[in-house]
């Protein structure tokens, strides 16, 4: 089986911002500028289904050719603008109207707004080519014409979208998209690539059962068909959390002594650095995958919507499950591992060996870790471990269970998918003699 993987990478330009922020700028006026002739032609172009159409018709009417003469004044306002340019402003701004007219359609009273910072899409040989491995030209705004201007860019990324192109002589790079960041500019491209998924029997097939905790960034466990837990990997990036702390600690100090205002660059500082840590756990949950031979990673499907309540709320605020599982997936896919997810309910409140509920942290006593469960046969485990076998094993069954429609008449105890343990998938392979 074939999969189209899209990623995007960004490579860090290095000299002249100032004309990169001149083209931003020229870019950003003639989409606000176009606002208003979309919104004026809106009646006559909303029906046309294709976006591409709806450019060409708007473009004949803002753009003066030798055919025809434009109804609005663009090509004065934005002098020998290029091309392309010219198109992708065009579809930027109907894509903003179309937007607003159906937040109206839908009852919302949204103002149209006309400053949206908008940033250009280059590309290649009109405003956009390569001059080197290290070095590209892009046409800029100069002293009132379009020029071309050489730009540097930073080895270490130009190397790395090489290296993705020399691995994969099937991954296709598209045209860039200029991007502003952290006051630098980048330029964006997205890649595609065609990864074959090993077609891999279900008694055949290894899973990374991953359980994310607020202790542990990541625990996995390395599973068969069996049951058999083949190995097994605590992740817990101590350094990035240590720097999460430390500034949610500056934010809280800064608060208490000055109020809420003026403490946006702290948050930000602390969000990067949250974001760092959920690429950190992502990248080791794969680079184990891939370690073991797994052919699945599985993971729980967690909802964390609504109000947070306890002393862990700002760790749940905080907590990004959602950005490490969405990393972990495009990581996966890029290497032929698939992504699955299970039930998350009663994973960690169930003990593995089948004996019921578990105790946790201090209702076991007050001086057990909240990591630390009991079971009800008085047995001792890591909670987080526990729940990782519970994962894998409900993947499993669920697999079987469509492999061997049978299953369940010869296993009629396996209960439903909330209270599956890993002692019900040793019941089925007992049953069963996979």
């Amino acid at each position: 089986m074939s999969y189209h993987h899209i990623s995007s990478y960004a490579v860090e330009l290095r000299n002249d911002y100032a004309l990169l922020k001149e083209l931003q700028s020229v870019y950003d006026s003639a989409v606000s500028y176009l606002l208003s002739p979309v919104l004026n032609e809106w009646e006559s172009i909303k029906d046309i289904d294709s976006s591409d159409a709806r450019m060409s018709v708007m473009e004949t009417i803002v753009h003066t050719t030798k055919s025809h003469t434009a109804r609005y004044d663009f090509d004065e306002k934005f002098y020998k603008m290029p091309s392309y340019l010219r198109r992708s402003a065009i579809l930027k701004a109907v894509g903003i109207v179309s937007s607003y007219k159906s937040n109206l359609n839908n009852g919302t009273n949204a103002a149209l707004s006309y400053k949206h910072h908008n940033c250009p899409a280059l590309y290649k040989d009109n405003v956009f080519k390569w001059k080197d491995d290290y070095t590209v030209s892009i046409k800029v705004y100069k002293k009132n014409d379009w020029v071309w201007h050489d730009f540097r860019l930073r080895k270490t990324d130009a190397d790395y979208l090489k290296m993705r192109m020399t691995v994969n002589n099937r991954c296709k790079i598209f045209a860039p998209v200029l991007e502003k960041k952290y006051g630098k500019y980048f330029l964006r491209f997205a890649l595609e690539e065609m990864i074959d998924f090993p077609d891999v029997s279900i008694f055949e097939r290894k899973a990374c059962c991953v359980d994310m905790g607020l202790l542990n960034d990541a625990v996995c466990s390395v599973m068969d068909v069996h049951g058999t837990v083949l190995g097994r990997h605590f992740i817990n990036c101590a350094r990035e959390k240590d720097s999460v702390r430390n500034a949610l600690h500056r934010v809280s100090v800064f608060q208490r002594l000055h109020g809420g205002h003026d403490v946006r660059h702290l948050w930000n500082v602390a969000v990067r650095r949250n974001e760092n840590l959920a690429n950190k756990a992502a990248h080791e949950i794969v680079a184990y995958a891939r370690e073991t031979g797994c052919h699945v990673i599985v993971f729980e499907y967690l909802d964390t919507k609504g109000k947070k309540r306890g002393s862990r709320r700002q760790r749940l605020h905080h907590w990004k499950h959602r950005a490490i599982q969405k990393k972990v997936e495009s990581l996966a896919h890029k290497y032929g591992i698939r992504i699955s997810r299970v039930c998350a309910y009663n994973t960690s409140k169930l003990a593995y060996d089948g004996s019921g509920e578990v105790k946790r942290g201090r209702k076991v006593s007050d001086d057990t870790p909240y990591d630390i469960c009991c079971f009800q046969s008085g047995k001792y485990y890591n909670c987080d471990l526990n729940a990782s076998y519970n994962i894998g094993a409900r993947y499993f069954i669920r697999e079987l269970i469509n492999a061997l429609p049978g299953i369940k008449a010869e296993v009629p105890d396996i209960g439903g998918g909330t209270r599956r343990v890993l002692a019900d998938l040793w019941r089925i392979n007992a049953a069963v003699c996979l």
